[in-house]
């Protein structure tokens, strides 16, 4: 149990601060409410520390920061020899009907499939059959563009095809079963409880972020929802409204410096000028972002999460007060300040 924040006048916290990460603690204690931070460092755990308005078990919307998991289903089943990168998706979902679309296309951000469809997305036959029925944005290959909301559903609707489970559901039985991670894509009855409200993330804050109608984000956001509701933290939105706690969503990066999710998870897959994040990018087969072997993912209001290789680092932040990403930051830069210094 760490003190830190009491003694330095900032936000209270509870959790591991392990002996020589003592300024992660008080990074921690500078973001204020709503924070929960994990890290393991060479395998070790040497941050698992949340704010005292949060829970030991709390989980967060993670937002974007789970698309990388989301992934990493359809790429099981490519490591499985059921579906190939190369394969295209009218093969496996003739309703889209659009032949130069390939499986990478929509891994990598590169579909041309931005636009949230206007049906109820806690709908999963609804949405997928309108995005297979809409007008591409573009063709296949020609922009990279974050698919901030469609990645999950054109990911999910592959998986449920090809295997015939959920994203959800196969992503808890064949991912956060066998690896222990408290992760979820569709909250139970059972962990309803545990999950934290959002805050700060209104209409007018959403409107700010959405930005000129017809742009690229304001396509790819789609209208203000309600993240509070049950409806909405059960169903499979899988690009978005993942629930994690801090030490899961490191935990599943510690697999991947482990080995034990696919490689595609870091390997990049499309680099180019990314129209959604408005600054070049470049994607992994996962639909997570690399910087040369570093690798992760951040989400709206905050959160981030990733693999450090050469640090042998995997963290991550999470919060559940809506804010910009200097708070990650700033706790990832004492986190690399100590591991520089060991």
């Amino acid at each position: 149990m760490s003190d830190v924040a009491s003694q330095n006048g900032g936000m209270e916290f509870e959790g591991l601060i392990a002996p020589g990460y003592e300024r992660v603690g008080h990074a921690i204690a500078s973001c204020g409410p709503g924070v929960a931070v994990a890290a393991f460092v060479d395998r070790r755990p040497v941050v698992d520390a949340w704010t005292a308005d949060l829970a030991a078990d709390s989980l967060v919307c993670t937002w974007s920061s789970v698309k990388p998991v989301t992934g990493t289903c359809l790429l099981l089943l490519v490591e499985r020899g059921l579906i190939g990168l190369d394969d295209r998706v009218a093969s496996i979902w003739p309703e889209i009907g659009d032949d130069r679309l390939l499986v990478r296309h929509v891994l990598t951000h590169t579909a041309g499939r931005i636009t949230v469809p206007t049906v109820d997305l806690t709908d999963w036959h609804a949405t997928v059959a309108a995005l297979a029925a809409a007008d591409s944005d573009w063709a296949p290959g020609d922009v990279v563009c974050e698919h901030a909301q469609t990645f999950g559903f054109l990911v999910g609707e592959l998986v449920r095809r090809v295997d015939g489970r959920s994203l959800g559901r196969f992503f808890a039985e064949e991912v956060a079963g066998p690896l222990g991670l408290d992760i979820s894509i569709g909250v139970s009855d059972a962990d309803l409880g545990r999950v934290a409200d959002t805050v700060g993330l209104d209409r007018r804050w959403w409107a700010t972020l959405r930005g000129r109608a017809g742009s690229a984000r304001h396509r790819s956001l789609g209208p203000w929802v309600d993240v509070n509701e049950s409806s909405w933290r059960q169903a499979e939105i899988p690009a978005v409204n993942g629930h994690a706690s801090a030490r899961g969503l490191a935990s599943f990066w510690q697999a991947y410096l482990d080995g034990r999710l696919p490689a595609g998870v870091g390997e990049p897959g499309a680099t180019g000028y990314d129209r959604f994040v408005r600054a070049r990018v470049t994607w992994t087969l996962s639909g997570g972002r690399a910087d040369g072997p570093d690798v992760g993912m951040g989400g709206v209001g905050g959160q981030w999460a990733c693999a450090r290789p050469a640090d042998g680092l995997a963290w991550a932040f999470l919060t559940s007060n809506a804010g910009d990403h200097d708070r990650a930051e700033l706790v990832e830069a004492a986190l690399i300040e100590v591991v520089a210094s060991r």
